[in-house]
């Protein structure tokens, strides 16, 4: 099943499970239940975006966007980590005013739901785990579905420890666990998107690695103006500059097909653009400086 589908039956399920949660949150009046149904809010909203990533992903590159639309994928997991803040934010400030003026509610709906919502989340994070390590938007999604149905857990423990008369505070100390889950993986999402959007040299990557890799490489005398950057997860992309000296064009394409083998094979990164040089340009853009 390709990827687009998986998010397709995802955005389905979790449309409808929403709807009956939110219901049962209202008619039982359960904080963690609320929490958890704003949380599948998101999870469909982050499907949407993730779907329509994915989709704009496919697009082959044009005039105006040379590269694709890649970033598209990036930018959407950007947004759903910036609706969890939003959401953790409001279910902390709900959750210390009930801890202060505890609220009833409803049991047996509560459980039901909770044990509905759980079965439900469990099946789109199944959908959606087989891209979500090497596809970031996938990841955000997943790590969506993956939060609420830890979230389930959370409000069916609550349901069932006020069934057997417990204390009136469990159920908004629930949404606070739900929302520390959010919040750790909203953080990680968040850290990841900017790194790719910032073009920053991946973390798994060394730049000072790279450079004297390049370095090493017989006939090489110098490399500058080198830029490592991610244009989606598992798309790396290399540019740099390196000096030769005085050789032959036929010289300078075995020195640079070296670098490329090298690169490829050490680093796992396919885009390169290499421009050899017989001496270190005088360029003002040139080690990412620009003209004053």
């Amino acid at each position: 099943m390709t990827r687009e589908r998986r998010l397709g039956w995802a955005l389905v399920f979790g449309g409808a499970l929403f709807f009956t949660e939110i219901l049962t949150a209202l008619f039982s009046g359960s904080l963690a239940l609320l929490a958890d149904a704003g949380h599948l809010f998101l999870d469909v909203f982050a499907l949407l975006l993730a779907y329509g990533g994915a989709k704009l992903s496919r697009r082959r590159p044009d005039q105006h966007y040379t590269y694709g639309y890649h970033r598209a994928e990036v930018l959407a997991a950007a947004i759903n980590a910036l609706l969890l803040f939003f959401l953790v934010g409001f279910v902390a400030k709900e959750a210390a005013s009930r801890l202060l003026a505890p609220h009833p509610v409803l049991v047996g709906p509560m459980l039901g739901m909770a044990i509905a919502g759980f079965l439900g989340n469990f099946g789109m994070a199944l959908l959606l785990s087989r891209h979500e390590k090497e596809d970031l938007n996938m990841r955000a999604a997943f790590l969506h579905v993956l939060g609420d149905a830890l979230g389930s857990v959370a409000v069916l423990i609550a349901a069932l420890t006020l069934a057997f008369s417990g204390p009136l505070w469990i159920d908004p100390a629930a949404s606070l666990f739900i929302s520390s889950v959010i919040f750790v993986g909203a953080v990680r999402v968040a850290k990841k998107a900017m790194r790719i959007l910032g073009e920053g040299v991946p973390d798994e990557l060394s730049l000072a690695e790279i450079a004297e890799t390049m370095a090493n490489v017989p006939g090489v005398r110098e490399v500058h103006d080198l830029h490592v950057w991610t244009i989606k997860p598992g798309f790396l992309a290399l540019t740099a500059h390196v000096v030769l000296g005085d050789r032959t064009l036929r010289e300078a394409d075995r020195v640079a097909e070296e670098l490329r083998r090298k690169i490829r094979e050490r680093f796992g990164i396919e885009h390169m653009t290499i421009q050899v040089e017989g001496q270190s340009c005088p360029g003002p853009c040139c080690n990412g400086k620009v003209p004053e």
